[in-house]
């Protein structure tokens, strides 16, 4: 009960979805199925058209950013990874569809960075730097072998291999405690 002595107000849901408040008797637009329809016009103009594409990725990119705002502010762990792997593949798309870089790899790369920028953050609140770090690792080297073979006369790809090995064999050792340099 509150002060006035009054039963508390039940709040009851009638449907889920987006929809305009319109009063009377007229029927109510659903602005998720216009917010489908708007995406996916979107993103088969993207695959017609070079510009559209280069739209479609500012969008998304503009997404992204707008999640990690959202994280700053809420410090919501879903809001950090959904906007960290979206900012991450649209600015790869955004940045080789405007010819700034060239091959592929970018968004492997920078979804690799963000996740490695993402470790810190969970050791600050607690948590454990592990996976991150791996998978972030793991991108950034499969990201990192395909933009050099871009770049260079050298096929990174063949390169990952031999550097996983490499930090394979860094990880046992830094595991083993009676083992310090």
């Amino acid at each position: 009960m509150n002060d006035t002595n009054q039963p508390p107000k039940a709040v009851r849901i009638n449907s889920w979805g987006f929809e305009t408040d319109t009063s009377g008797g007229r029927r109510r637009i659903p602005l998720f199925g216009v917010f489908l329809i708007l995406f996916g016009v979107l993103l088969a103009a993207g695959q017609l058209f070079k510009v559209a594409q280069l739209g479609a990725s500012a969008l998304f990119l503009a997404l992204g950013i707008v999640l990690l705002l959202v994280w700053v502010r809420d410090h919501s762990d879903a809001a950090l990874y959904i906007g960290l792997v979206v900012t991450a593949l649209a600015l790869g798309d955004l940045l080789t569809g405007a010819g700034v870089v060239k091959g592929s790899g970018w968004g492997a790369l920078f979804l690799g960075v963000g996740l490695l920028a993402i470790a810190p953050i969970r050791a600050r609140t607690g948590r454990s730097w592990g996976w991150p770090v791996v998978l972030g690792g793991l991108l950034c080297l499969w990201g990192g072998g395909d933009v050099a073979t871009s770049y260079t006369s050298v096929d990174g790809g063949r390169l990952v291999g031999p550097a996983l090995l490499v930090l394979l064999g860094i990880w046992i050792l830094s595991r083993n405690q009676r083992w310090r340099v």
